[in-house]
């Protein structure tokens, strides 16, 4: 009769605790977000721009590019105010952009031979910067 009755009142007690609490209140597990970066890399080669990050947090952004390419290309980045940043790269060269970017989307280009059938954005070498 005793074990019963203990069994009874382990049962009990174990159903308590597994039901919710009995003040309404649940754990959530709510992680932090995560803080955006405001620098990253641009390999470019011949018709291709490979970004590390495709997002980042508003204000002062630094791009460091490298030209990993045969031929000579540019990154540039175009301000919502219309204040270009370029850099020129020769190749193996590496070079830096430090843009103060407010939210919105940018599209970063390799400028050269623009407007011609040779242009190296048209070719592929332009990417979207997403600022948040």
């Amino acid at each position: 009769m005793r074990r019963a009755a203990a069994t009874v009142a382990l049962v009990a007690l174990g159903a308590g605790l597994a039901s919710p609490a009995a003040d309404g209140r649940r754990h959530r597990l709510r992680l932090p977000a995560a803080d955006l970066p405001h620098a990253l890399t641009v390999d470019e080669s011949e018709w291709a721009m490979r970004p590390s990050k495709t997002v980042v947090a508003a204000g002062m952004v630094r791009l460091r590019v490298y030209n990993r390419g045969q031929d000579d290309h540019d990154a540039v980045v175009t301000e919502q105010d219309g204040t270009e940043h370029r850099v020129p790269l020769k190749p193996g060269e590496a070079g830096t952009i430090d843009a103060r970017l407010t939210p919105g989307t940018y599209r970063i280009i390799c400028s050269l031979f623009a407007g011609t059938a040779d242009s190296h954005e048209d070719k592929g070498m332009a990417f979207t910067l997403r600022v948040r």
